[in-house]
């Protein structure tokens, strides 16, 4: 899972960084809201964690644009802050959760789990996806890419699916591997390589939906 970590102090950012990667997550590192805003670009971040006390704007007016661009990002504040009219702002704006400094690494990770199972039971699997011309229902495996069917391989439409409902999220080639193939799976990252490029071929000209993200996989371009 992708965390980032929005902190402009060096110290807690390799404690929290350190901390993190030992539990197995991968998180990367912002000291303003404009670097964190960079990062969530790039479209493969899973959870925030949030300082409201940042160099260049207030950690309150992010929880804002989190809210109007990422709502479906959720975030743990962390802050110095123990003023209880700070926690209910908090929440009112956003926040998923609020931990006061200094706290333990350990409650921390497990309020990162916390938060992540209620986002998983509040959001119910759906059987259909409709994102810009494709339409895709899991329950028939079938897919219509701008109004005409496409026909896909098992493995193809695994794929589409998890990008349809992951859209502007890049997955890596490693990841889509233990998605799509299974982890029992051993084959070669160029196995996900072939299988795009034959995919991108049935849904000419709308291939370029299919992104590549140089380096490191692919995602959903809408």
């Amino acid at each position: 899972m992708n965390i980032l970590i929005i902190e402009d102090d060096a110290s807690i950012q390799m404690l929290l960084k350190l901390s993190l990667e030992v539990e197995g997550y991968r998180p990367a590192i912002a000291g303003s809201v404009a670097e964190g805003l960079d990062v969530l670009a790039q479209g493969r971040t899973d959870l925030v964690l949030l300082d409201l006390m940042l160099p260049d704007r207030s950690g309150f007016e992010l929880l804002q644009l989190l809210q109007q661009q990422y709502r479906s990002i959720p975030v743990i504040v962390l802050t110095a802050k123990n003023e209880m009219n700070d926690k209910i702002l908090g929440f009112q704006l956003g926040a998923d959760d609020y931990l006061t400094k200094p706290f333990e690494t350990r409650e921390l990770v497990e309020r990162i789990k916390a938060v992540m199972r209620r986002m998983r039971a509040s959001q119910p699997p759906s059987e259909t996806v409709a994102i810009g011309c494709i339409e895709i229902d899991r329950r028939e495996r079938s897919c219509r890419v701008a109004g005409k069917p496409l026909k896909t391989t098992s493995k193809e439409f695994d794929f589409l699916w998890l990008l349809c409902t992951n859209p502007k999220k890049v997955f890596t080639r490693e990841e889509l591997l233990d998605r799509v193939w299974g982890y029992e799976y051993y084959g070669h990252t160029r196995s996900v390589d072939m299988m795009v490029n034959r995919l991108r071929e049935k849904m000419k000209p709308h291939d370029h939906l299919v992104a590549t993200v140089h380096g490191t996989g692919y995602k959903l371009e809408v």
